[in-house]
């Protein structure tokens, strides 16, 4: 392990790991010892208080133009190690630097400039709304406010504000006395901060130019994403919206929960794409950086949505899901449709939260629908839905005991990542729609379409109480595309295909292809999935 040119503030007595990963000695005196081997590497620290904010979770890697410092508030360890082009870049990890505080999930980077340095005008203004005199700030796009203020827009503005109330105003809880927070609740100003979003400058006009006056677009695709500029997941999350712009009309919306997006991101080059900047979760509040997702849902102001992971690319014919989104998800059906998963998770997998819907391991009587995978699509109507889960989690509320007892109270911080939420959640409130795997496990499904099925077709695996034939593959999007170079080579070889007028229809099941959902159902009325 290279070790950087570094300096150590309020250091605790700790472990620091030598240049082969080995342990040294434990205490303040190989910190010193480390301290002098790093001291002529040092630059000479700033005249003037660097302004801190926030730059990567564990396990995640800062990249700075200043100084980077690790661990929590009271003990940090700072890293100035600078390359020739003026990054810092350091993964945030007990693996690399120092544990200052062991077995503290909060431990996280913050990245240090001078309150006068040009490159803060390129950090995501979320990180910069409590920095004052540096001449930043500016009033974020949406915020509880301005939600608040739309409520009477329409049945969707309302429906926002209803999902979102609990995060904005102390009115909520004292009108909801029931809904007892727990002990790692986010209080009412975390939650507030959590509602805000600032499009970027870059992407202003063409945020104008597709949302209405109101703040609102008919359709969109919706992302999320925290990485550094030149990172792999920053690569991934741009294949992603050029396969958007090469198959689709429509919108995409990108959530960016980190410190910057690349420089050459503009409009020029993607002209329906509109980028928004939001605060992460704090690290001390200790939850997944996938809940992300429900609020970037939220936060879009889309009518109807769809969900699309930075590991994603979509395909042609993927706009027909838009329609039939809005044909399922309705005042009636006011939750999120997710599709199939391609496992038939069950009791034997982990999870606190098998035991209240599954009394035995061979008795789900309350679970209403196959494990779905969290890709959900979504319309206004679900909104309500999405901020009632959302807020049982960042207020660390308990689902009682239900069925005289049969159902167990289940407390929902104990559900720990958003695709296990958006699961109970769906049992919980009786859901039973899912679509058919519209999300292919992975790129190389695509060959079964580009090869019209010429080596082989197989369905999704089958399960013997939800889908008992299988689940019909839908080539809309592929999951699993986590390398970007061969994420292209895909939208090369669709594009071509599409040009060429020789792709099948998008609807795989037992070996044909349809056109739609319906001609698929005319034929095997007994696929249970949706389309």
């Amino acid at each position: 392990m290279e070790v950087p040119a570094i300096m150590a503030t309020n250091v605790t007595a700790t472990g620091f790991s030598d240049t082969d990963g080995n342990q040294d000695v434990d205490g303040p005196s190989a910190a010193t010892s480390l301290l002098t081997r790093s001291a002529s590497s040092l630059s000479v620290a700033a005249l003037t208080e660097p302004l801190w904010f926030f730059c990567a979770g564990q396990f995640q890697e800062c990249m700075c133009k200043g100084v980077v410092r690790w661990g929590v508030p009271g003990q940090w360890f700072e890293i100035n190690a600078a390359k020739e082009d003026g990054w810092n870049r350091v993964m945030c990890s007990v693996e690399h630097l120092p544990d200052l505080a062991p077995g503290d999930a909060t431990k996280h980077c913050q990245c240090g400039m001078p309150p006068d340095s040009v490159s803060l005008h390129s950090i995501n203004p979320a990180l910069l709304a409590h920095a004052p005199g540096t001449g930043l700030q500016r009033h974020p796009t949406i915020s509880c406010e301005g939600i608040e203020d739309g409520r009477g827009s329409g049945e969707w503005g309302a429906s926002l504000w209803e999902a979102t109330s609990a995060f904005c105003t102390d009115d909520w809880e004292r009108q909801n006395s029931n809904a007892i927070p727990g002990t790692k609740a986010m209080s009412l100003d975390v939650m507030r901060s959590m509602m805000q979003a600032w499009v970027d400058l870059r992407f202003s006009n063409n945020h104008r130019r597709l949302f209405d006056a109101s703040g609102w677009a008919p359709r969109a695709f919706v992302n999320y994403y925290a990485g550094v500029p030149d990172g792999k997941h920053t690569r991934m999350t741009e294949e992603l919206i050029d396969s958007v712009h090469a198959f689709s009309a429509e919108p995409i919306v990108v959530f960016h929960f980190g410190t910057q997006t690349p420089s050459d991101w503009s409009a020029e080059r993607w002209p329906r794409l509109i980028l928004f900047h939001a605060a992460p979760i704090p690290a001390e509040a200790g939850r997944s950086f996938n809940f992300n997702k429900m609020r970037a849902m939220l936060l879009a102001r889309v009518r109807a949505g769809i969900v699309l992971d930075s590991d994603q690319f979509v395909a042609p014919g993927v706009d027909a899901l838009f329609q039939r989104t809005e044909q399922e998800i309705t005042q009636d059906y006011a939750m999120p449709i997710m599709p199939a998963h391609f496992l038939d998770r069950s009791p034997r997998d982990t999870g606190a939260y098998w035991a209240r819907y599954c009394p035995t391991e061979t008795d789900c009587r309350w679970q209403t629908a196959r494990w779905g995978h969290a890709h959900p699509t979504w319309t206004y109507w679900a909104l309500p839905w999405v901020g009632r889960w959302l807020r049982r989690n960042f207020r660390d509320e308990v689902l009682p005991p239900l069925k005289d007892g049969a159902m167990s109270a289940l407390r929902v911080i104990d559900v720990p990542e958003d695709e296990d939420l958006l699961n109970i959640a769906t049992w919980e409130e009786g859901g039973t729609k899912q679509w058919c795997k519209y999300d292919l496990p992975g790129p190389g499904d695509f060959y079964q379409l580009l090869d019209r099925c010429n080596s082989g077709c197989g369905d999704i695996t089958a399960d013997p109480r939800w889908h008992p034939r299988g689940v019909a593959k839908v080539f809309y999007t592929a999951h699993h595309a986590v390398d970007p170079e061969e994420t292209r080579k895909w939208i090369e070889d669709l594009k071509a295909k599409q040009q060429q007028g020789i792709l099948p229809p998008p609807i795989l099941y037992h070996g044909d292809f349809f056109v739609s959902g319906q001609e698929m159902k005319a034929k095997h009325p007994d696929a249970q999935c949706i389309i």
